[in-house]
């Protein structure tokens, strides 16, 4: 890397970021010290940058508050179906997968969702004056 932006796809935990194709061929001793120096690079930039927020920055509108709320509503309520399944033995094992694995992997998509769905909803509220 000689130059570029470092984004969540570089930097992250996927195949093909900076940080699988290092640690496969420098190890994890290198790789280790690498993002550490990024980290230090980071810290740095934050403390000469200055960032500042106020409550305002926290606050959703009420639209959003509502679609937040319906999601994780829904969110719950298809988690106590999946929970239910597996409690009346209705929950079938995915190819591959355990009865347990395919229940915790059934309530991660449901919950990873939710999360997707309330932090856009949060995200698409903002304004470009906010300082989050």
């Amino acid at each position: 890397l000689i130059m570029g932006i470092l984004c969540k796809k570089t930097l992250g935990a996927s195949a093909g970021s900076l940080l699988h194709i290092c640690f496969l061929e420098l190890g994890h001793e290198v790789c280790g010290r690498f993002y550490g120096n990024i980290q230090t690079v980071i810290n740095n930039w934050l403390l000469l940058e200055g960032h500042s927020i106020g409550i305002g920055d926290t606050i959703a509108d009420p639209q959003t508050y509502l679609e937040i709320q319906r999601a994780i509503k829904k969110a719950k309520e298809d988690v106590i179906e999946v929970i239910q399944k597996a409690h009346n033995m209705e929950l079938e094992p995915t190819p591959g997968n355990t009865l347990r694995q395919t229940f915790e992997n059934q309530v991660n998509r449901i919950l990873n969702d939710a999360r997707d769905k309330t932090g856009g909803s949060a995200k698409k509220s903002l304004t470009e004056y906010n300082n989050l």
